[in-house]
């Protein structure tokens, strides 16, 4: 992973290391501190991270962060704090807040989908340039790959075909790419 993935991905992810050092009460470490040890294992799972294993950075993530700040808690107090998801957290005039609610929100926009789309995109290009050249420039104008997604009969016209030879390219096509497999 490049640096600049890794730095995106840290400071992406930075307001939910904030949000699990809240619940964590310390009297001897303030919430500042807590967020600094969270950092930690947040820069420790952004090196071990993954993207081609399909796990969303977050949910890799909150271990290390958690790690990070319960042995920070411990080494200062000798004692492991314990947490329970179900417990209800102080936030706001709303006493019925979970961690459980914190956990993951699958409607937020998640700080890796950037990384995700680039890994993706080199996965792609690598499996079209399997493909002959005209078979190349058919796939490439009918998915918008490249170029302006065209229709079958666009796509004709530019390269001086037929519509059904197209389709029959783009399934030939298809039949290669999908005999070739996710790369594993």
């Amino acid at each position: 992973m490049k640096t600049s993935e890794r730095d995106a991905l840290i400071t992406g992810n930075m307001g939910y290391v904030v949000t699990l050092a809240r619940q964590y009460k310390s009297e001897l470490l303030s919430t500042d501190d807590l967020v600094s040890e969270g950092c930690i294992g947040l820069m420790k799972a952004a090196d071990k991270f993954d993207p081609n294993r399909g796990k969303p950075f977050v949910t890799f993530a909150a271990p290390y962060i958690r790690q990070s700040i319960e042995e920070a808690i411990s080494r200062i107090t000798g004692e492991v704090p314990v947490m329970s998801t179900d417990e209800s957290l102080p936030v706001g005039s709303n006493n019925n807040f979970t961690l459980l609610n914190v956990l993951e929100d699958p409607d937020a926009p998640r700080a890796d989908h950037a990384l995700e789309q680039h890994t993706l995109s080199d996965e792609l290009a690598e499996a079209i340039s399997t493909l002959n050249e005209r078979e190349q420039a058919v796939v490439r104008r009918f998915f918008g790959i490249d170029y302006q997604r065209m229709t079958m009969a666009e796509i004709g016209e530019e390269l001086g075909l037929k519509r059904e030879r197209v389709r029959q390219i783009r399934d030939k096509a298809m039949r290669k790419l999908k005999k070739q497999g996710p790369s594993a």
